[in-house]
């Protein structure tokens, strides 16, 4: 994995750039996507000529935003008007809404570039899609957002979104190994997702905290949460880590359903913390 927003402060001086940066992109899909399939549909000619468009911003002073270049995936539960909407259904075969969703829309506001459409199960629910879990083949992803966390896990991406009813975003980032943020309920403005609207939550999985961060502040910046939601707040940079003082566990009614192994891994992650 590699970070977008730790390679922006060489944009400047020439010592990296956003179409460098989407190269290498680019480069890892060539490499990997036909053992990981995290991806449903790509534009990479689009993608090239949106970088070399960012690249000029960034030498001028003019970039759009934090993530203006940064190489973004789409859950394919969430309308791009780019490419294809099939959420990971036979019914919605090369299906095309030609508009893009709230979150989408926004990315290519802050100068994201829309690179692909990320594999999900089906209607972002049980059935699963084809996607490998890039650190081991012959293991899982995880679902719902399983091409999103796959494709930043194997370098093809530095930040995909994914959506969250009951650990979708969350447990795709943990099994690859990458970032997953899944704001509070209505944090992200869902406009154009096709995902249960109940407790449904979009979300973000990417390369690094910061990525996470700065990807999302950007969304709800620009479109806000859900109606009747405030929707995500706070700084637009993420701020200074800073140690926790305690740590708690809550062990709950599940837990005497738990594996000793799940047990075992959740107390060794404890006493590391």
């Amino acid at each position: 994995m590699k970070s977008y927003t730790t390679s922006t402060e060489r944009f400047a001086n020439k010592e990296d750039s956003p179409s460098a940066f989407l190269e290498q992109c680019i480069d890892a899909i060539a490499k990997r996507e036909n053992d990981v399939k995290a991806f449903v549909d790509t534009d990479i000619d689009a993608a090239r000529a949106q970088a070399q468009e960012s690249t000029k911003r960034w030498e001028a002073g003019q970039q759009l935003s934090a993530i203006d270049g940064m190489p973004i995936g789409v859950k394919d539960i969430m309308e791009t008007a780019t490419m294809v909407t099939e959420q990971g259904s036979a019914l919605f075969k090369n299906w095309r809404s030609g508009r893009d969703c709230a979150a989408v829309a926004a990315l290519r506001e802050a100068g994201a570039i829309v690179l692909g459409k990320t594999v999900t199960t089906e209607f972002a629910s049980s059935h699963p899609g084809p996607t490998r879990n890039p650190l081991d083949l012959s293991r899982t992803p995880g679902g719902s957002s399983s091409g999103s966390a796959a494709a930043v896990a194997s370098a093809m991406l530095p930040c995909a979104l994914g959506s969250q009813v009951v650990g979708s975003t969350i447990r795709p980032a943990s099994y690859c190994g990458t970032f997953g943020f899944k704001p509070s309920v209505g944090g992200l403005n869902r406009g154009g997702s096709f995902d249960g609207l109940s407790q449904s939550c979009t979300g973000v999985i990417s390369a690094s905290l910061d990525d996470a961060w700065l990807t999302a502040r950007e969304i709800s910046a620009r479109v806000g949460g859900d109606p009747g939601y405030v929707g995500l707040t706070g700084p637009r940079t993420p701020p200074e880590p800073l140690a926790p003082r305690r740590v708690a566990l809550l062990r709950t009614g599940g837990w005497e359903n738990a594996t000793s192994e799940a047990k075992a891994a959740l107390h060794r992650t404890v006493e590391l913390l």
